[in-house]
């Protein structure tokens, strides 16, 4: 693709968490569309004769690389300067794959290149970022930052060019959109102050302080205030940035890493005059569609569900903005559920993104990995079945078969995978490590301990009844996409023979306790009827189905027509009401809240966004 190179600034060794700035001047001398392609490890930012013109996350693999293609047109003169910042992470986290150093960009009018990167480039190492600092905000998210507006900045240097020989893929979704500064309720404290911005938002840090001495300001962020302030350290997590002032004024914002809250707290020894200091929203464009409800608690819940959305899409779907910006397959699940029926046009080009992502997570046993990309190798089986699922429903709300053309491969090998691991019992026992046998956020189906497995571990195997009966449900869903039928009735008999216990289905061969999601998912593969339906709404020792599982639940008494709708709709009310009450704008992760996970609960999940479906079909 044209004579543009994967480059890097001219330094013997990689920095893992380092900062490089790139500069290629070029000229405009006749009307026409002025493009900038651009593709990286890790993430950039394009300025534009000093104008932020581009931004994101290369949230892609080694071995599949994206490329964003930005009309620059509106900021171009005769004469222009463009500069590329890439923050190259250069550590493994559950988001990004490190591999090595580079950028590749190329500046082109009506097709014809004014601009691109090679080793005439110049470029330097940003000395004013605090390069290999890798402080921690969560193991998942992977690096915070400090940023020095005191040092006098490095000098430019001829660039490397760097072997990095791939097939590069234009990312077919749309460039995210910086939106206008929200405003902001500032309480002043001893040594800082609190910033209230009124609701959830996920975007970059801005700031527009004046201080009266030269001083390092640590910035903490959250989604809740506690004890006055922004709950900072939670175990081993810390959620906050750091800035070096100047004495005098200091602006500048971070258009790389993306943080979330609805709260800044600002810890500083000297004083400081804040003009602004707030999270610039960064959103995903999509219009969306009209929707009215006359019962007014529901249409907060649909508005609120709406919102929750659009915080957790970015590059691609996110589990939540806060915490982890992750995207897994069964939370996008739900997500895009939502998305068939919210956005414009359904939000076709988005959901197909993001499932040829998750693909490319594939790994060599069949599964896919924990989410996508990640560098961590921790497959969720149950997860893998859903995406049969989620797959089945893009070609249902989209009409678009061509979608298998890019994913029909890995669901045979993710069901070739469940298959083949059938034993002589008849049913699919448990994965050993590195699988993570995780279904929900509830007792007996986290199974959370599985975390700390190592492969010299002995395994210790059971048979849960979750990841049996998801594998009969999605194989309907298999067949209808692939036109290949299997004979599930023996494999059925068996699941009944081994978990039915006196008008239930248990969760394991290894325990007597039950579930809502068991029985629901029961249900939608046939192995129940109305009365199991009816236990599961009434039987005080069924374990509750999490935020996360509701759908399931709905879809299983949806079976039964008509009959239940009262019931769902009530539910909804109370449990998505309950947290607007709590004063939520978007929706939380579990309904204990910011409580749960030892205080490290997420106050914006996009899995809790639900509702806006099953408003759309029950009304």
């Amino acid at each position: 693709m044209n004579n543009a190179k994967w480059i890097w600034i001219n330094k013997e060794s990689e920095i893992i968490d380092s900062y490089a700035e790139f500069i290629a001047p070029f000229a405009v001398s006749n009307i026409g569309a002025v493009h900038l392609q651009i593709a990286c490890d890790g993430i950039y930012a394009a300025y534009l004769n000093d104008t932020l013109v581009a931004f994101s996350q290369c949230a892609d693999f080694p071995q599949y690389k994206f490329y964003d293609e930005t009309d620059i047109s509106a900021n171009c003169r005769k004469q222009n300067e463009l500069k590329i910042v890439v923050w190259h992470l250069g550590e493994d986290s559950q988001v990004y794959i490190d591999d090595t150093a580079g950028v590749w960009f190329c500046v082109t009018l009506n097709g014809d290149t004014l601009a691109c990167s090679n080793k005439n480039t110049l470029s330097r190492q940003m000395n004013e970022y605090r390069n290999g600092y890798r402080k921690i905000i969560t193991e998942q998210l992977g690096f915070s930052f400090l940023y020095d507006n005191t040092i006098e900045k490095s000098t430019y240097s001829e660039s490397v060019e760097i072997n990095k020989p791939y097939d590069l893929h234009k990312r077919a979704i749309k460039p995210l959109l910086l939106e206008s500064r929200l405003s902001m309720e500032i309480l002043r404290r001893e040594n800082g102050m609190l910033i209230d911005l009124g609701k959830e938002v996920a975007g970059f840090l801005e700031l527009d302080i004046d201080s009266e001495a030269t001083q390092k300001l640590t910035i903490c962020y959250g989604e809740h205030s506690a004890d006055g302030g922004v709950r900072r350290k939670i175990a081993n997590r810390d959620f906050s940035v750091e800035f070096v002032c100047k004495k005098g004024a200091n602006r500048y914002m971070n258009p790389l890493r993306r943080i979330a809250g609805r709260y800044l707290e600002i810890i500083s020894d000297a004083r400081i005059e804040v003009n602004y200091a707030g999270i610039r929203p960064v959103m995903y464009p999509i219009a969306e569609v009209p929707f009215s409800l006359e019962d007014k608690t529901l249409q907060r819940i649909y508005d609120s569900s709406v919102y929750t959305l659009r915080c957790c899409m970015h590059e691609h779907y996110e589990d939540c903005p806060w915490r982890e910006q992750a995207l897994y397959t069964m939370d996008s699940r739900n997500q895009m559920l939502c998305g068939y029926f919210a956005f414009e046009n359904g939000n076709r080009a988005y959901a197909r993104h993001n499932l040829i992502l998750i693909s490319k997570s594939l790994r060599m046993d069949g599964l896919l990995n924990i989410c996508a990309p990640s560098g961590f190798e921790i497959p969720i089986p149950f997860f893998s079945l859903v995406y049969i699922l989620q797959v089945y429903e893009y070609v249902r709300y989209t009409n678009d078969k061509t979608i298998l053309d890019d994913v029909g491969d890995v669901l045979e090998k993710i069901v070739q995978a469940f298959t083949d691991r059938i034993d002589a019992s008849g049913l699919i026992p448990s994965f050993p490590y590195p699988c993570w046998n995780f279904y929900e956020w509830a007792e007996e189906s986290n199974n959370e301990w599985q975390l700390g497995r190592k492969p010299t571990d002995e395994y210790i195997g059971s048979y849960d009844f979750i990841l049996n009966c998801m594998y009969i449900y999605a194989l309907e869903f298999y067949a209808k996409l692939m036109g290949k039928k299997r004979d599930l009735q023996k494999m059925s008999d068996v699941v009944r023979k081994t978990f039915y216990r006196g008008g239930v289905f248990v969760l394991s061969s290894a325990t007597e306790k039950y579930s809502q999601l068991g029985n629901a998912l029961a249900l939608l593969a046939g192995l129940g009827d109305e009365q199991l339906a009816e236990r599961m709404l009434s039987d005080s020792d069924m374990i509750s189905a999490t935020l996360s599982m509701k759908a399931f639940v709905y879809d299983a008494l949806l079976l039964f027509g008509g009959k239940y709708r009262e019931y769902i709709l009530q539910e909804i009310r109370e449990t998505y009401g309950n947290m607007l009450q709590a004063g939520a704008t978007t929706f939380w992760e579990t309904e204990k809240g910011e409580a749960d996970f030892g205080g490290a609960g997420s106050l914006c999940h996009g899995w809790s966004a639900i509702p806006v479906y099953y408003l759309h079909i029950l009304f």
